[in-house]
């Protein structure tokens, strides 16, 4: 197994990849950064550190994206504070449009998560650019759903590997977290409407609360969690169903748009959406969360039809 991380000298990517190599997810690990020196060293540094099991690590170039079976995508402009992901999209979409090219010339069957923000519009703009078959592509969005659960199991007083729930639409301010779907020790439990406000209200908290700290990084240790969880769903063929960003054809009546469904994973990536059965406050809030996106994801074929001109 093969995995190519892009990015690879950020917090996500660094994080995501020391924690494939020491989970052994990978027989070969390749690190690529716009900072070579920096991908060289880290792939330095992790190599001795997991001499002993047997993956290598090492730092490369496009050229060396060949052959593998897996890429993330963790490549993004240097941010600054921002209080929406979306602010980063026409810095990043550059960069995207770049990457998603050379992994289609040199990699062309390779399954492709996205963890660039904004998730869902630059997830998107990876399926544009590279011409990739759909459900090879998948952006990253799970955070959303740990995250909801830590909330939920704060209310409930509950371990949170005892919580179930999903999030759905926007990786962003506009998600629709799944009350109907909650679940603590496999049974189902209803949430009062006052529970319900109370984890809506963190929400918005997340971002801020990560950006006033002005720490120049972002939650890369929950990001190399949650990589790890659908590269083992990939690679285990384990058909499991996992929140990421899909390009959608028809599903929850949508088209030519990105959002984070459910969704089964498995060696092809997505290899089937699930459409829920979703309560009224939830198809209100999912309509919101896409009448958000949708103007992001024109902006980014405005982008890169402007960008092919060039």
């Amino acid at each position: 197994m093969k995995i190519t991380i892009v990015g690879a000298g950020g917090s996500v990517g660094s994080a995501t990849a020391f924690y494939l190599a020491t989970e052994k997810l990978a027989d070969e690990l390749v690190l690529i950064d716009y900072k070579e020196n920096l991908a060289q060293q880290h792939a330095m540094d992790m190599g001795t550190a997991v001499s002993t099991l047997g993956v290598k690590i090492r730092a490369g170039n496009y050229e060396d994206v060949a052959g593998s079976d897996i890429v993330i995508d963790a490549a993004g402009a240097p941010q600054g504070v921002i209080k929406d992901r979306m602010e980063m999209l026409p810095a990043n979409i550059v960069i995207i449009k770049g990457i998603a090219e050379n992994i289609k010339k040199y990699a062309p069957n390779a399954v492709i998560i996205t963890a660039t923000n904004p998730a869902d519009p630059m997830n998107y703009a990876t399926y544009l650019a590279g011409g990739f078959d759909r459900r090879q592509v998948m952006g990253y969005t799970i955070n959303d759903t740990f995250r909801y659960r830590q909330f939920l199991a704060e209310a409930f007083n509950a371990k949170v590997s005892e919580v179930d729930g999903l999030v759905i639409g926007e990786h962003g301010s506009t998600q629709v977290l799944l009350f109907s779907t909650v679940k603590i020790a496999c049974k189902p439990v209803e949430v009062s409407e006052d529970v319900q406000k109370n984890i809506y209200s963190e929400i918005p908290l997340i971002l801020k609360r990560f950006e006033e700290l002005k720490a120049g990084r972002t939650a890369g240790w929950t990001c190399a969690i949650g990589m790890a969880t659908y590269v083992r769903a990939i690679i285990g063929d384990k058909k499991q169903l996992l929140p990421c960003s899909v390009i959608l054809n028809g599903e929850y009546g949508l088209n030519k748009i990105s959002m984070s469904v459910p969704a089964v994973i498995g060696r092809s990536g997505i290899e089937e959406v699930k459409e829920l059965e979703l309560s009224d406050d939830e198809q209100n809030r999912l309509k919101n969360s896409i009448d958000t996106m949708t103007p992001a994801m024109r902006k980014v074929e405005e982008l890169l039809a402007s960008l092919k001109n060039q």
